[in-house]
């Protein structure tokens, strides 16, 4: 991503907005919070499986395998997001918000994503087209710059509609977010916008994009390690539920040793 959309980034005057105050934060360490988020996704997407419902006339006697393997992957997707955060919360340099909910205004999306919109604060009621939930918004406290964040687990392309769309609606909602902030008693001095692409594949431009390592560096705190955390423990839970399940429908017993209980 440009410079001018690091975290940190403060206005040429030098001022400073008006900080909201530090959120109580659990006990438990970041690693133990991951672990269970990712633990919890294959609990209720075992739960889920397990429900009696009709077999899919595609996938018949598998159907279970079919809906387990569905709702883990929905899951996992929906809470990448999370597991960020969890890392980002643990710097008290940083406040978070998840699937904040900004306005997209037809001046906003007039103006784009020019350069010279770099310092451009826009109203959030100038006529509203539509609304976008942001998956991240990272402010850092010394500054209060935010960065509005969207996450990829970039494990495929995008298509090019898609990435366009996407990139005008996070340049929009970057001009209105001060104002829309404001309405939940968050206050920042100015905003900036870029994607996390976690598999690196999703195909958005490099100086919008950050990846890989690139994450750790771009917040200077250490997200990848609990990315890979939570991953291995989906893996693990995953491969385990996926076994017993297997072996129910060949009614295999050796097959579903070390399922659900070693997860």
């Amino acid at each position: 991503m440009p410079r001018t959309s690091k975290l940190g980034t403060s206005k040429p005057d030098g001022r400073r907005s008006q900080q909201a105050k530090d959120e109580p934060r659990t006990a438990s360490t970041p690693e133990a919070r991951v672990q269970k988020l990712a633990l919890d996704i294959v609990a209720k997407a075992a739960a889920a499986a397990a429900s009696p419902t009709p077999e899919d006339p595609c996938f018949g006697a598998w159907t279970p395998l079919q809906a387990f393997g569905l709702s883990v992957t929905t899951r996992t997707g929906q809470a990448l997001p999370g597991v960020i955060a969890i890392g980002l919360e643990a710097d008290p340099r940083l406040k978070v918000l998840q699937e904040t909910r900004l306005p997209i205004t037809a001046t906003a999306l007039s103006i784009g994503d020019q350069d010279t919109a770099r310092d451009v604060v826009l109203g959030d009621d100038d006529r509203t087209v539509r609304n976008l939930a942001v998956d991240l918004i990272v402010i850092d406290r010394t500054t209060g710059h935010a960065t509005l964040l969207d996450v990829k687990r970039g494990s495929a392309l995008y298509s090019s509609r898609a990435r366009l769309d996407l990139c005008t609606a996070m340049a929009a909602c970057a001009l209105t977010a001060p104002a829309a902030l404001r309405r939940i008693n968050v206050s920042i001095a100015t905003a900036s916008w870029g994607i996390i692409d976690l598999g690196g594949a999703a195909g958005f431009a490099e100086d919008r994009c950050v990846s890989g390592a690139e994450i750790d560096r771009f917040f200077d705190v250490p997200i990848t390690p609990l990315i890979e955390l939570f991953n291995q423990t989906i893996a693990t839970g995953y491969s385990a539920e996926m076994q017993r399940l297997v072996g129910r429908v060949f009614d295999t017993s050796d097959v579903t040793q070390g399922g659900a209980d070693e997860w």
